[in-house]
């Protein structure tokens, strides 16, 4: 809904016949003004849609790009951000150049309007899908990053401050989960999307792929692929023979 023009509200659609859609009396009747792809790109995860606070005319539509809109959704223009895949958007209503934008790398923040913004490095971030344990003493942290690797990292440190010195990644990718042996934290097991798995030791430093059937499932229907695992599929380990 347009906090300009409240009778404004826009709407995306995901179907054949989909794209940006506009009504300006308050739902009673609908019409299709876009139907660019661009605005509908990764529509069964994340697609969203802000308006400009104090402009009508001025919409944003966030997916895997950052897209911008001054004539009522009829045209865009891409926005570039530090990272891809953005999810959120504030927009300061005293200042509409001022803005917060969230991505899968992090926060940003602009105070031209998106002409640029500030690093994704000024704070740290991750997005972690699962994080678990081991068994030491100190025990050690694991997760898995959106559009990063996974890391492991200390609940302790005698040096009196944690740092990135003392992190590392364990295998597997963004979307996994991670299993550690209990009876020897230095294996660890780790997932990814596309059916990914790795077995990591670090008293070697060596990482193995141990993917249940090493073939590439992306692009494949379900049809054709010889097992289907989920986007991010459990690891775990038997507590009775790990």
């Amino acid at each position: 809904v347009s906090p300009a023009r409240p009778q404004r509200v826009w709407a995306i659609v995901e179907s054949k016949e989909g794209g940006l859609f506009r009504s300006d009396n308050g739902g009673d009747t609908w019409t299709r003004v876009n139907d660019n792809p661009d605005l509908r790109q990764r529509p069964w995860y994340y697609m969203h849609i802000f308006a400009d606070p104090v402009d009508p005319d001025t919409v944003y539509v966030l997916n895997l790009g950052m897209w911008k809109s001054v004539d009522a959704g009829s045209s865009f223009t891409e926005i570039p951000t530090p990272h891809g895949d953005n999810h959120d958007l504030w927009i300061d209503p005293a200042n509409t150049k001022r803005m917060v934008e969230a991505n899968d790398g992090g926060g940003c923040v602009s105070f031209d309007g998106g002409v640029t913004w500030s690093s994704i490095y000024n704070q740290p971030t991750a997005q972690l899908y699962h994080v678990i344990t081991d068994t030491q003493f100190p025990y050690r942290i694991y997760g898995a990053q959106q559009d990063n690797t996974t890391i492991t990292i200390p609940s302790y440190s005698d040096r009196g401050a944690i740092t990135e010195d003392d992190t590392w990644p364990v295998g597997g990718g963004e979307s996994g989960y991670i299993a550690v042996r209990p009876d020897n934290p230095d294996i660890v097991y780790a997932g990814s999307y596309a059916t990914r798995m790795t077995r990591y030791d670090h008293g070697s430093r060596q990482q193995v792929d141990i993917t249940v059937w090493p073939e590439d499932p992306i692009g494949y229907g379900a049809e054709s692929m010889k097992y289907r695992f989920q986007w991010t599929f459990p690891i775990v380990l038997s507590p009775h023979d790990p």
